[in-house]
């Protein structure tokens, strides 16, 4: 698990529509949805997603809600 993989997961949900329709259809079920985030090829867990998006923030100069 990696802060890496959970930046490599955010830079595609904003790039790939086709894949962050992927991912939103299975929001519903959590369970569902991270065994697909998994199946996709990215293995992180909430703090790294945290950490990963924490990381993009700073990088882009954006402040969080």
């Amino acid at each position: 698990m990696s802060v890496e993989s959970a930046i490599a997961y955010i830079t595609r949900m904003r790039e790939d529509n086709d894949f962050h329709h992927l991912i939103n259809a299975k929001s519903d079920d959590e369970e569902a949805a991270w065994a697909l985030i998994r199946e996709q090829g990215y293995d992180f867990t909430l703090e790294e997603f945290q950490k990963a998006r924490d990381t993009i923030y700073e990088e882009f100069g954006i402040s969080p809600l």
